[in-house]
Parts: C-alpha cells; structure tokens; sequence
C-alpha cells in the first residue's frame, strides 16, 4: 500500500504509434523519465510541468502499451450467450485517459445481477437473461467507448505543432472560463 504525506502527482503521456516512439518502448525508470523530458522540452513544455516529471521517483515512471476495444457495439461480446458470460474491460476495454472503465464495469455488474435475478425468479430463462444482459453491456460498452475515444482523439491532435500552438493558446482560456463558471 502506499501512502503519501505530501501533495501527490499522477502524470502521463500518450503518444500515437511510431518510428519515435518506438525507442520508448524498451526505456525503464530514470532512462524514460529523461527521454521523455528531452521530448516534452523539445514540444515546448511549461518549465514548471517539466519540474513535476524531473522530480518523479525513477521508480515510478513505466510505459506501457495500451488498445482500447471495438466502439461498435455488435464487435463486443460477439460470442454465443451461455452460462459463462464476461463484463467490464474482458468485453469493453478503456483506455486508462477516460476514467470510465471501473464504472462501466460496475454498472454492467449491477445489470448481470438485475438479469441473473429474473432468472432466479423464473421470470426468464437463465440464457435469455445472459442474452439480454450481454446486449445491454454491448450498446453501454459501445457509448462508453465512443466517448473515451474522443478524449485519445483530442490528446493525439495535440501531438501536432498546430495542436500543439492550440494548446499553449486555448488552454488558459478554457481556465478562465472554468473559473468563472464556479
């Protein structure tokens, strides 16, 4: 377990498939974290963002590869209902930029129950309640998916100099208007 007694930093970088990325792969530890400075420098990162990976424990930094699942819903699940069925990231897997995958799957958790009970009830069979289940996680999976989609779309953008000059410029913008807001 780790506990932390100061403020705590969780960061990333997610970077599109390629020759220059490649290299990434094979890095451990304090060689990722100084490869990855030498990038963000190059892509004219805030000094003060830059501080935030330069003091990251070697320890911590890892990279690792990630794929998210089909967004269409009739590629998830496309297996015959049985008495085994799956649910959350084994059907619909996220990328970890959206935040959504422990919630989708405690929502399709909460379904599978609401559907496995009918069937303890006698009200369905317990196939046809595995049935409806699965097409129900099938259209959330594909919803949860499109939107996380957006997210990998719109990091990726920013890997681009004009993405990258969109940043700089719209982020303090959408800052304000946050502030405001509240």
């Amino acid at each position: 377990m780790s506990v932390t007694t100061g403020p705590t930093y969780i960061w990333g970088a997610m970077f599109p498939e390629s020759a220059g990325t490649d290299s990434l792969r094979d890095l451990r530890g304090g060689e990722l974290r100084a490869a990855l400075l030498g990038r963000f420098r190059e892509q004219g990162w805030a000094e003060r963002t830059l501080e935030v990976v330069a003091r990251a424990d070697p320890h911590s930094v890892a990279g690792f590869r990630f794929n998210a699942a089909s967004t269409r819903a009739e590629e998830l699940a496309p297996w015959p209902a049985g008495r085994i069925t799956a649910l959350g990231d084994a059907v619909h897997a996220t990328p970890p930029t959206a935040g959504m995958g422990a919630g989708a799957a405690i929502r399709d958790a909460a379904d599978l129950l609401t559907h496995v009970s009918a069937a303890a009830a006698g009200t369905v069979t317990l196939i046809d309640a595995v049935d409806r289940f699965e097409a129900g996680m099938r259209r959330r999976g594909s919803e949860v998916l499109t939107l996380a989609m957006k997210t990998v779309r719109l990091i990726l953008a920013t890997d681009t100099t004009i993405g990258a000059a969109a940043t700089v410029v719209g982020t303090p913008i959408l800052a304000a208007v946050a502030r405001l807001r509240h």
